[in-house]
């Protein structure tokens, strides 16, 4: 690369032969501001792909990794890798620009050279690297809108992350737990399913089966994102377990975000609503199943959350309250069938939603508590 980078140009090579070259070195023309400043990097920019096809292939990369960073992730990982991403480019760019004859032949000798390089490479990465990135992110979620996002759903490489859960460190000793050795351990389990979704089958089930295609790739993105593990999917419902309870209350409001962001626009008959219910306790790991009361309660709850809605227990709404942008309401003791004991359930609802005015609590209507502050329980 070294070598590559100063070919460009013979004045590189001119000025560091010494006084002798100088001497017989043209006198720099002056192409005027905008061509010495402006023109020229685009210019240059141009030379140095044609010249460099490994570079082209460089920048290529970056704008899609840049591309995939923003569509597929959420801070902080989207942050730090597009800062990198922009701090290579700028580096990159500055070195072969320093050389390039289109800085050289209209610069003079000294720290002019150095300035417009610094200021060719920020140009080029504000232009060619963050602007291109934003038109083709632009570009690929246009698409993603106009029907065709299960054909470009393969390319999302968050997809590939819950095929090696297993390998997760993090997972590592939930996993231990096989038929042979069970293992106990405190987990969050969670359970979504589909508004009406064995009616919506009866009356047009190849428009369910496309509308269950794209909810599973939406609940599968939210799941991994936040580091959840999918235990089993029966129909339209979701078993996810959870290592804690404030990912799968943040994993609960992303997938109701991103439901409701998919059926905004949407008439009536496109759109699909779901119920999620969340609760944590001590549960049997088999290595590929979970058993116990948690798993019994957690699948209780999911029935007593509204369309659209999330309910959790108690032991949910205390461990990640104040963790999460979320409102916890009580909903009061609800009778649960085989379960002697039930908790109480809270509504959970993100801080941008405003808290409703009456909320039913054991089949009664009630006020509402008057706090509001974020992550706070609402009891009634």
């Amino acid at each position: 690369m070294a070598d590559e980078t100063f070919s460009y140009s013979s004045k590189a090579v001119e000025a560091a032969a010494g006084p002798v070259a100088d001497a017989a070195a043209p006198v720099v023309q002056s192409g005027g501001f905008v061509v010495d400043w402006v023109f020229n990097m685009f210019a240059a920019a141009i030379d140095l792909q044609i010249h460099s096809p490994i570079l082209t292939a460089v920048y290529a990369g970056a704008l899609a990794l840049l591309v995939i960073l923003r569509l597929f992730t959420g801070n902080p990982i989207q942050f730090l890798g597009c800062f990198l991403i922009y701090i290579y480019t700028t580096v990159q760019t500055f070195s072969l620009f320093r050389a390039s004859s289109y800085v050289v032949d209209y610069t003079e000798p000294g720290w002019q050279v150095t300035a417009k390089s610094l200021w060719f490479a920020a140009l080029f990465t504000i232009i060619g690297v963050w602007g291109m990135s934003r038109v083709l992110q632009a570009f690929f979620s246009t698409l993603a809108t106009t029907g065709l996002g299960r054909m470009l759903a393969p390319i999302n490489p968050l997809r590939m992350l819950d095929k090696f859960r297993k390998t997760d460190a993090d997972l590592e000793a939930m996993d231990d737990g096989s038929s042979k050795n069970p293992k106990r351990q405190n987990t969050a389990i969670m359970f979504t399913d589909i508004v009406g979704y064995s009616a919506q089958m009866g009356k047009n089930e190849a428009a369910m089966v496309a509308k269950l295609n794209i909810h599973n790739e939406i609940m599968r993105n939210q799941i991994v994102r936040n580091r959840g593990t999918v235990i089993k999917t029966i129909g339209d419902a979701f078993m996810v377990r959870f290592r804690s309870a404030e990912s799968a209350v943040q994993c609960a409001l992303d997938c109701q975000k991103a439901i409701g962001a998919y059926n905004k626009g949407k008439p009536d008959g496109d759109q699909f609503h779901i119920r999620i219910g969340v609760h944590m306790g001590e549960v049997i790991h088999t290595g590929t199943d979970v058993f116990g009361e948690g798993v019994n309660i957690a699948a209780r709850i999911e029935p007593k959350a509204d369309p659209d809605g999330i309910a959790v227990s108690d032991v949910i709404a205390n461990a990640a309250r104040n963790k999460v942008p979320a409102h916890f309401m009580s909903l009061g003791r609800l009778p649960m069938k085989n379960i002697a004991n039930p908790p109480e359930l809270f509504k959970v609802f993100a801080v941008e939603e405003s808290a409703p005015k009456v909320a039913k609590a054991g089949g009664q209507p009630a006020a509402a508590a008057a706090g509001s502050a974020p992550g706070g329980t609402f009891k009634i």
